[in-house]
This record gives C-alpha cells, structure tokens and sequence, in this order.
C-alpha cells in the first residue's frame, strides 16, 4: 500500500519540478530577452549599418574590439537556454557595415 503512495508522491514531484523548469526557461526575463534575440537577429541582413543593426536588435550585450583601431567590430547577444554558442554580429573595421552573422547553435 505504501508503495503504491509512494510513486505517486515521486511522480508528482516530478511532473511539478519539470512544470517548474518548464517555467523557467521559459517565461524569466533572460529567456525572453534571449527568445526576442532570435527572432531580431534572423532580420538582420548582410550591408547593414551599426545604427540599423541597433535599431533592430537593441544594444549588445558584449561589444568585442578589434585589435588593430579599437572599433566595435562585432555585436555579441544572448543566445537561448541551452544554445552552444551566441549570437554574434561582424562589422567590417573602416565602414561599419555588416559583413557576417554567426547565429547560435
């Protein structure tokens, strides 16, 4: 009889922990954020400006420098939970034009 109680007790625990994580990833703030960063990041295009990357994507969460001038050559956003790797934006040093998108795996 107790056995039975048992695993009832564990499977509900589990199905609410698995709600929870559900939850988690999902609805927070970072989640959404990295979820609108996906979504922006598919409208950015190659001869695009900084200012229009901007304008579509919001502020980077990292600008990476390039060594040779000290310019903002490559945006860095939050990629979703789970994801290997970010979202990163590539500008050509002297114009600032979009060269190369590498989206998150």
């Amino acid at each position: 009889m107790n056995y039975k109680r048992n695993r009832k007790i564990i499977l509900l625990i589990i199905i609410v922990l698995a709600f929870a994580f559900f939850v988690i990833v999902r609805f927070t703030p970072s989640a959404r954020k990295s979820n609108k960063n996906v979504v922006n990041s598919e409208k950015v295009k190659l001869g695009m400006t900084k200012a229009e990357v901007l304008l579509i994507m919001g502020e980077p969460d990292t600008k990476l420098l390039s060594y040779f001038n000290k310019e903002d050559t490559m945006y860095y956003y939050e990629p979703p939970f789970g994801a290997s790797s970010g979202i990163y934006i590539q500008f050509e040093d002297s114009s600032g034009i979009v060269n190369r998108t590498i989206l998150y795996e």
